[in-house]
């Protein structure tokens, strides 16, 4: 969805490359960032606007469970503090805050692969 390419895009600009809406198998990539947008939940209702929350849930999987951790340490620390008000915007969605979840171990994949997660919650807007 729009929200979720907007925290893709930021972590493509802090050189965190690979991600990906599902997560692949580990024949095609083995060690990817996985974006999971949740739904959208109204808090008000204006006469030209909504605004309300979001989850986007960043999945980190590694071979290594160290740089599975560091790595997603990293990326939560960039997302965190990513400027976001020039590139907040996009289609008629706006984001107005923005907060993460600390890191955390999440499981081991059926293939080995170690995932650590945290959670971007976003305060948008919705142009009506």
């Amino acid at each position: 969805m729009q929200l979720s390419f907007l925290v893709a895009k930021a972590l493509l600009e802090g050189d965190f490359a690979s991600y990906f809406a599902s997560l692949p198998s580990a024949a095609d990539e083995p060690e990817p960032i996985v974006l999971r947008e949740g739904k959208f939940e109204r808090v008000s209702c204006m006469e030209h606007e909504e605004r309300g929350t979001m989850t986007v849930s960043v999945l980190v999987v590694r071979e290594v469970a160290a740089q599975a951790e560091a790595d997603a340490t990293a990326c939560e620390k960039w997302i965190r503090t990513y400027g976001w008000e020039p590139v907040a915007e996009n289609g008629s969605w706006r984001i107005v805050g923005l907060d993460t979840t600390a890191p955390a171990f999440k499981e081991t994949d059926g293939s080995g692969r170690h995932v650590w997660a945290f959670d971007v919650l976003l305060t948008v807007v919705r142009s009506l």
